[in-house]
């Protein structure tokens, strides 16, 4: 399938890479190259089925890097050939989870989505379709996403991650599976985010009726 060098996957191992490092924006990454060719090893999803690899907490220096890694590969097989690569190593949903309430709308391919907020307030998702195209997208999607701040997730424009579509003008609907993926995301997250405000709301009401209860009780008590 591929073998890892210092965490990044490569895209074929029996081809003499040369490593060098180079920096673009905040963001230090490796950029593989031989004579005529320039290879960029992957930045997103690196190992199935855990987070190793590049070390980065910012949504925006991963934007930065998705960008220059597809924008890298200009040709559309090509692209098409990176999706195929990250859709392995998409880890499945469990059958119980593949329900229509799941179900991402405006999608050609089935996409299932499930989106949570954890203790910590942070952002959740896991994702799967029966399309091989739309798992590299959601794959992208949950490395870019996944456990981030709820802001940061909201702030992600469409026109950050154009350089993801593939260029097919007879497969639109591909670059429509992001699209919706990610419009979805960011609903969900901002409905989770609404009930924690108005339970934090809630909780703040309560608090203040009990002072005013225990106030009232002292107020009693001294005369």
């Amino acid at each position: 399938m591929g073998s890892t060098m210092q965490g990044f996957f490569c895209v074929n191992p029996r081809i003499p890479l040369q490593v060098v490092r180079t920096r673009i924006s905040r963001c230090n990454f490796h950029i593989l190259s031989r004579k005529r060719n320039t290879r960029v090893l992957s930045a997103s999803c690196l190992t199935k089925g855990g987070r190793t690899g590049l070390q980065t907490s910012s949504v925006f220096e991963k934007v930065r890097i998705l960008d220059f890694e597809f924008r890298s590969l200009p040709e559309p097989l090509d692209r098409v050939k990176r999706l195929l690569q990250y859709a392995t190593l998409l880890l499945p949903l469990d059958e119980s989870s593949r329900i229509q309430e799941n179900r991402v709308t405006g999608c050609t391919a089935q996409v299932w989505l499930e989106v949570k907020m954890d203790q910590t307030g942070l952002m959740r998702y896991r994702v799967d379709s029966d399309s091989e195209i739309a798992k590299g997208f959601c794959s992208c999607l949950i490395w870019l996403l996944d456990g981030a701040e709820p802001d940061e997730v909201l702030c992600v424009k469409t026109e950050d991650l154009v350089e993801m579509n593939v260029g097919l003008p007879s497969r639109k609907s591909r670059v429509n599976s992001w699209h919706n993926v990610l419009v979805s995301m960011q609903k969900r997250t901002k409905d989770l985010v609404m009930e924690r405000d108005r339970k934090d709301q809630c909780m703040d009401e309560a608090f203040s009726s009990l002072i005013i209860v225990k106030g009232n009780c002292k107020e009693t008590i001294a005369r």
